[in-house]
C-alpha cells in the first residue's frame, strides 16, 4: 500500500482574499460603541478583519470633494451616521403651554423606551386594553454654564477594556511569532493592522457626547405635557428648560478641531473639464458689464470636513490592499499566525457588536438628567378612558379651578387627545370628569349615573351601560391620583422633617 505525505512546501492558505471582507459587519458594528464605552479609543490596537468594510463606512463621514469622489455616499453628521442620532420620538403635546409637536426627536424616543421596559404598578379596575401612564418629574438639569444648552454626556465604565487585552495580546504575540520565524511579511502586516486599527480607532473616538437642548425664556410657563406613543403616555413635570431637553434635545458628537477641519463650502455645480469659467478672474480683470462683485467667503457655509477620519478611512482600504497582495507571500506559519489574530480579533467585534447600543444611550441619558425611580413611575391601567383620565389629573396645575384658563389648562384637550370621539355618551363622560375636577369634594359623586341628570334621559339601555362603565374607570383614575397624592405628601413630609433634623 502506497503511503500518503503531506507536501506543505509550496503550500499557502492565501487568507489576503478575504482578509478585508470577513467580519466587516460585525468590526462596524464594534466601532459605534467607541463613544459609549470609556477608554474604548484606547483599546484598538489589535489586528482587525474587515479593514475595507469598515473604510468605506466611515469614509462617507469626510467632507470634501476629494473625499466624496473617494468614498462616494451622502455626508451626514456622525452622531446621525453613528446611530446616536435620527429616531423619530412620539408625539408631544403641552398642557400649559401650548406647544404642540406631532414628532419629537432621538432623545424622546429613547426615553419612552426606558419607560416601556419599567415595571408598572397594576391598578385594579375593568380591563379592556391596558395603557400605561409614566408620571415623570423632571430634575433641574445643570448645562454648562458658559452655553446654558449643553450637558456633558460620560461614557460607560464597563469590563470591555479588559476583555480588550486578549486581541491586543494575540496580535502582538502572533506578530512576535512571525519574526521568530523570519516570516517579515507576515510579521509587517499584523503589525500594519495592530497601528492601523488602533489608530482608527482613537481618531473616530476623540468625539465628547455632548447632549444639546435649545434656549429656553426665563419667564416661560412650566413645561407639562405628555409624550404619546400608542399605548403608553410619559406625563412629563417640570420647568420649561429641562423638558425641552428631552422635546427638542439631541446628542450631538464634539471632535476637537484638529479631526473636524471646518471649512467654508459654497455650494457650485459643475462637472471637471467643462472648461474655465470667468477667464477674466483670473487675470485679476473685473467684468464692467456685470457690475457685481464676487461673493465673498464670509457668506460661505461652514461645514466640518473631517479631513482626520477620511484619512484614516484610506489607510483601512490601503491595509486591505497590501494584505490582499502581500499575505500570499508569507509561510505557511506567518499565514496560520495571521490567521489566528483575525480569529480572536473577530471574537472580541462580534462581543462589542452584541452590546444593545440603544439600551446603553438611554443609560447614559437617564444617568445625565439624573433620573431615579424615584422620578419615573409607571402605571398600568386596564382602559384607555382610565388611562386619559390619570393623566389629565397628573397634569392639573396646583391652582384653583378658575385659574386654569389663565395658565392655559384646558382639561377637554387633554381628554380629547386620547380620545377625540364626539358622540353625546362622551360629551356628557367628559362633562362628568371636569365636573369632578372642578369639585373640591372627594366622595366622587359626579362619576355616579345619577349624577349625570336630564343629560342621559333620552339615552337607552346600551347607551346608559356605556356611560356606567367610562364612569366607572373615571373613578378607579381618580382613586389611584388620590393615592399617589397622598404618597407624595408623605414623601414631601419625610423630606421636610430630615432637613430640619440637620439644620439642628
Amino acid at each position: 500500500m502506497p503511503t500518503v505525505t503531506l507536501n506543505t512546501n509550496h503550500f499557502n492558505l492565501d487568507v489576503g482574499g478575504f482578509a478585508g471582507f470577513f467580519g466587516g459587519e460585525e468590526a462596524v458594528s464594534a466601532m459605534e460603541t467607541v463613544h459609549l464605552y470609556r477608554a474604548r479609543r484606547w483599546t484598538g490596537w489589535f489586528n482587525s478583519p474587515g479593514s475595507y468594510s469598515v473604510g468605506k463606512h466611515y469614509g462617507q463621514l469626510a467632507n470634501s470633494r476629494f473625499w466624496d469622489g473617494m468614498f462616494p455616499g451622502p455626508n451626514v453628521e456622525p452622531t446621525v451616521y453613528i446611530g446616536m442620532d435620527g429616531k423619530s420620538g412620539p408625539m408631544y403635546f403641552a398642557s400649559q403651554s401650548g406647544t404642540f409637536l406631532k414628532q419629537t426627536g432621538h432623545l424622546a424616543y429613547l426615553l419612552m423606551q426606558k419607560c416601556k421596559d419599567q415595571r408598572a404598578v397594576i391598578v385594579e379596575g375593568r380591563k379592556t386594553r391596558a395603557n400605561k401612564v409614566t408620571i415623570l418629574e423632571m430634575p433641574d438639569i445643570k448645562f454648562d454654564a458658559a452655553t446654558e444648552t449643553s450637558l456633558n454626556i460620560h461614557a460607560r465604565d464597563g469590563f470591555h477594556k479588559h476583555v480588550a487585552l486578549f486581541p491586543i495580546a494575540t496580535s502582538v504575540a502572533t506578530c512576535i511569532l512571525c519574526a521568530w520565524g523570519d516570516d517579515w511579511y507576515c510579521f509587517s502586516l499584523i503589525l500594519l493592522g495592530i497601528l492601523i486599527n488602533g489608530i482608527s480607532c482613537f481618531v473616530i473616538g476623540s468625539a465628547s457626547i455632548v447632549l444639546q437642548s435649545v434656549a429656553s425664556s426665563k419667564n416661560a410657563p412650566p413645561g407639562d405635557g405628555m409624550l404619546m406613543d400608542g399605548n403608553h403616555v410619559i406625563v412629563v413635570l417640570g420647568k420649561e428648560k429641562n423638558v425641552l431637553a428631552i422635546t427638542q434635545g439631541k446628542f450631538q458628537l464634539e471632535y476637537e478641531p484638529w479631526v473636524r477641519r471646518r471649512m467654508r463650502k459654497r455650494r457650485t455645480r459643475g462637472i471637471v473639464g467643462d472648461g474655465i469659467h470667468n477667464v477674466h478672474h483670473w487675470f485679476g480683470k473685473k467684468d464692467a458689464e456685470s457690475g457685481s462683485e464676487m461673493q465673498s467667503d464670509e457668506d460661505a457655509e461652514i461645514n466640518n470636513e473631517y479631513a482626520a477620519i477620511g484619512f484614516c478611512s484610506l489607510l483601512l482600504v490601503i491595509q486591505f490592499l497590501t494584505q490582499l497582495l502581500l499575505i500570499p507571500q508569507g509561510k505557511l506559519f506567518g499565514q496560520v499566525m495571521f490567521l489566528t489574530s483575525f480569529a480572536v480579533s473577530w471574537a472580541y467585534n462580534l462581543f462589542l457588536s452584541s452590546m444593545d447600543k440603544e439600551y446603553l444611550q438611554e443609560e447614559r441619558l437617564v444617568q445625565a438628567l439624573n433620573l431615579t425611580d424615584d422620578h419615573m413611575k409607571t402605571y398600568k391601567l386596564g382602559t384607555r378612558t382610565a388611562a386619559a383620565v390619570f393623566a389629565c389629573l397628573a397634569l392639573q396645575p396646583d391652582c384653583e379651578h378658575g385659574e386654569w384658563e389663565n395658565r392655559g389648562f384646558k382639561p377637554q384637550e387633554i381628554l380629547r387627545q386620547f380620545i377625540p370621539n364626539e358622540t353625546h355618551v362622551w360629551a356628557v363622560w367628559r362633562d362628568q370628569v371636569l365636573e369632578q375636577m372642578r369639585s373640591d369634594k372627594s366622595s366622587l359623586q359626579s362619576f355616579d349615573l345619577q349624577a349625570c341628570g336630564n343629560r342621559i334621559a333620552a339615552f337607552n339601555d346600551v347607551d346608559k351601560n356605556l356611560l356606567s362603565d367610562l364612569l366607572s374607570d373615571a373613578r378607579t383614575a381618580y382613586q389611584q391620583y388620590l393615592i399617589l397624592q397622598v404618597r407624595r405628601r408623605s414623601l414631601i413630609g419625610s423630606i421636610s422633617s430630615s432637613v430640619k433634623a440637620e439644620v439642628w
